[in-house]
């Protein structure tokens, strides 16, 4: 078959990340012929490609669009809207016949336009719900997070159900995301939930950490607005005698984050952006991860949480997300109050002591991730959806 991938948000192997449809595009051509469709504009490094990026035998397709600096702002949606519009024009002016088309939401626009021109083009259609819009953006901005707020953004609210409404079939990152996204109520065989995962196990090779003269604590991912961070860098100053905190990443919070931490001693560590198999070779000798998602936000299984439990380490979380709960409830999580400071301090000294209680929690997630996040096999489930589809 002839597949269109389209994902407006992809790294590539040599950028920061090891992205889901760069993994599903890779499963998906060894028995079909697949194009993937991307920004020219990199979200993660938040610059330009320079050049068409080769990818096996995959037919990679890089769009122009101007970028901008900061995720939330006027720049970011005069970028999105010329990157729509070339979108648009790329799809009804490309010779190309696809059989199936497998689109990442959001952005919304690409897989609104991808719903009004499936019946002209003749194509099945597969949405993968990343994140759920408008509703990821009430709880970064307060003034959205109420009644008023989700009144206001109504409009968007019936233009998503709209967009959702036009899929064959859908995938998703969490049961979450996969319960907002399912308008029409589509029949079971159509719905597949398959977390972010990741390409391996990184905690395969025996690593020995009781050497570690304090417990190593690690953030890795944006540091942007639904992310407690500040809360972290005020726990340091509790518990610095016991936990060696690290930040991996950047963001637009980077700065102010950098400045709190110098005022208040200096004890957490920023280890900057790193390729994504250097960030994994520093995630995986971590004792612990931390998973700071503000109380209000709407995530559920981020990548975060995928690379958390493929690294086979305990996690501290202030996650409210019931699905998350659940999941860390397992016992490999302990939970901490968003926003207590002190709580986290506490919970970060208590674990610091108790070396056999990390043992057990690593266990417990080393077995969820072999279960639930390895995507050689998680993704399968993937292939099997599209071939279901288009033999209808």
């Amino acid at each position: 078959m002839n597949i269109l991938i389209v994902a407006p948000y992809v790294t590539f192997p040599d950028e920061p990340g090891a992205n889901r449809f760069i993994a599903i595009a890779r499963l998906l051509s060894k028995k079909h012929k697949v194009t993937l469709v991307t920004s020219r504009f990199c979200h993660i490094l938040k610059s330009h490609r320079d050049e068409i990026k080769s990818l096996d035998d995959i037919n990679v397709v890089l769009l122009d669009e101007p970028g901008y600096r900061v995720n939330v702002g006027l720049g970011r949606l005069k970028s999105h809207r010329k990157f729509c519009e070339n979108f648009q024009k790329f799809m009804l002016t490309n010779q190309c016949k696809y059989d199936l088309v497998y689109s990442a939401y959001p952005l919304v626009k690409t897989n609104y336009i991808l719903g009004k021109l499936k019946e002209k083009l003749n194509f099945k259609f597969i949405m993968d719900i990343q994140d759920v819009w408008p509703e990821s953006i009430f709880g970064p901005i307060p003034l959205l997070s109420n009644n008023f707020g989700k009144l206001l953004l109504s409009p968007i609210t019936k233009y998503a159900n709209h967009t959702y409404a036009h899929a064959d079939a859908l995938v998703a990152v969490s049961k979450t995301y996969m319960n907002r996204a399912d308008v029409n109520h589509l029949d079971n065989q159509y719905k597949e939930v398959v977390y972010i995962g990741a390409d391996n196990l990184h905690f395969n090779s025996e690593i020995n950490k009781s050497d570690h003269k304090k417990m190593i604590a690690t953030y890795i991912g944006t540091m942007a607005g639904s992310y407690d961070l500040e809360t972290i860098v005020r726990a340091s100053t509790l518990c610095h005698d016991q936990v060696e905190i690290q930040f991996i990443g950047t963001g637009p919070h980077e700065e102010r984050l950098k400045k709190l931490n110098s005022e208040l001693g200096g004890y957490v560590r920023f280890r900057g952006v790193m390729a994504y198999d250097q960030a994994m070779e520093k995630l995986k000798y971590s004792d612990i991860a931390i998973n700071p998602i503000h109380s209000t936000a709407q995530a559920s299984i981020t990548n975060k949480l995928s690379d958390y439990f493929c690294c086979g380490l305990p996690i501290l979380s202030c996650q409210e997300n019931i699905e998350v709960r659940k999941l860390l409830a397992r016992g490999g999580g302990i939970y901490y109050q968003s926003g207590d400071f002190k709580d986290l301090a506490q919970k970060l000294i208590f674990l610091a002591k108790d070396r056999a209680e990390l043992n057990r929690m690593s266990a417990i997630n080393k077995k969820i991730a072999q279960d639930c996040f390895l995507r050689e096999k998680s993704y399968m489930k993937i292939v099997d959806l599209v071939d279901r589809l288009v033999e209808l």
